[in-house]
């Protein structure tokens, strides 16, 4: 939107109470984070942060503002969050599409202060000189990883000539892995998005036959999440074919016949917490090479789990894996574990820690990338060190 643009919003919303809500985390909760964040902060000598979301419709992946604001932005260009080590954090927010987000982050989110304008990032130094910040280190949450606007970094950088900006992503991180391994709020908002994840996988085994498309299916899931509380702007891809591998969005008008395989990378968010599940169903038994690759997938799974429970370290268990799928002649395909709490940084040098938890998915493919297996789902490391699946079925191809 350019300067001149006419309309202008200068209003404050009354603060409204819904009639409905959804589930969220408590305030309680919100004590946590923000006490595990300024824990990290001072650790590593961060006086401020500044948190932006990813683009897109409340992304899975790097929602690092949604986690500390309790605001779920439904569009994500110019929504900043400025988050002191000391002093309670603000909210700078964008009139592209008018008034909505100022009221909406004044009705959902932790955040009381809010400003908005057609220039978010100009009130973000507004908000850090007013703190009297001007001259402090501050940590860019997002910014390595593509998510963090580097025009938005230019403009800070012009306008606070005295501050010192790092990227502070693994120190966010850190927090929301404190976080994971000590709350049971976070775990029972975890297992009921596996539980999700779990009826999505009875509705695609229900719903699969031959003359199916894979819009249908992609309908099924979508329908199952949402029916059962799920949030909307998840993680989904998917493919369908003899062998498919390659997964990707969006659903095609492919009709499913008899042996054809169909698999599903799904992510279910409940309450602000996501996990990850991996799904494979045909129609009959698959080609006979089809079938191999997934007995195979079979045996990598259980290496996988025995070598956690072993508590090796992630790199080991990888290295393990990888060196196995190339013994029998086959290719890699994607990781095939991933998704490290929510932080999604995964410390490859280290075992997991009681509390953490991820996405064990293996698999493998020929050495022409035209026929493949994966499935998956997630597991996580109990207080006593053992291994739990948080998904209940059954992490196999299922043949309907």
């Amino acid at each position: 939107m350019s300067e001149d643009y006419p309309f202008h919003y200068h209003g404050r919303p009354l603060k409204l109470e819904y009639p409905e809500t959804w589930p969220m985390p408590s305030d309680k909760e919100r004590d946590r984070r923000w006490e595990a964040l300024r824990k990290s902060m001072r650790k590593n000598n961060f006086d401020f942060l500044i948190v932006t979301p990813p683009v897109g419709y409340m992304s899975t992946l790097y929602s690092q503002l949604c986690y500390i604001s309790n605001y779920v932005p439904f569009a994500n260009n110019g929504n900043y969050l400025v988050f002191p080590l000391d002093g309670k954090p603000q909210m700078a927010v964008t009139t592209e599409l008018g008034p909505q987000f100022y009221h909406i982050v004044h009705e959902t989110s932790w955040i009381d202060d809010v400003t908005m304008s057609s220039n978010p990032v100009n009130d973000v130094i507004s908000i850090i000189r007013q703190a009297k910040l001007e001259k402090g280190r501050g940590g860019i949450v997002g910014y390595r990883n593509g998510v963090f606007p580097a025009v938005a970094l230019d403009a800070l950088r012009q306008g606070l000539t005295d501050a010192h900006f790092e990227d502070a992503t693994p120190v966010f991180g850190e927090a929301q892995n404190e976080v994971t391994r000590s709350s049971e709020e976070e775990l029972a908002f975890l297992r009921k998005a596996s539980e999700i994840l779990d009826q999505v996988y009875d509705a695609i085994a229900k719903a699969l036959k031959p003359g199916v498309t894979e819009r249908e299916l992609w309908a099924e899931a979508e329908h199952t999440i949402i029916e059962n509380g799920g949030w909307i702007g998840h993680f989904m891809i998917a493919a369908a074919g003899p062998g498919p591998l390659f997964l990707r969005a969006p659903a095609t008008s492919k009709t499913l016949k008899q042996g054809d395989v169909v698999i599903f990378e799904i992510d279910a968010i409940y309450a602000g917490i996501s996990t990850q599940a991996c799904f494979a169903f045909s129609i009959g038994r698959p080609r006979e090479d089809v079938a191999k690759m997934y007995k195979f997938c079979e045996e990598l799974y259980s290496y996988a789990i025995e070598q956690l429970a072993k508590k090796k370290t992630f790199l080991e268990i990888d290295m393990g894996l990888n060196k196995r799928v190339h013994e029998a002649g086959y290719e890699l395909n994607t990781p095939h574990i991933h998704l490290y709490n929510l932080s999604y940084s995964m410390p490859m040098k280290s075992p997991p820690l009681p509390g953490d938890f991820f996405t064990v998915h293996p698999n493998c493919c020929n050495k022409e990338y035209t026929a493949g297996a994966k499935f998956g789902d997630a597991v996580r490391i109990t207080k006593e060190g053992k291994v739990e699946r948080l998904n209940k079925v059954p992490a196999k191809l299922k043949i309907v």
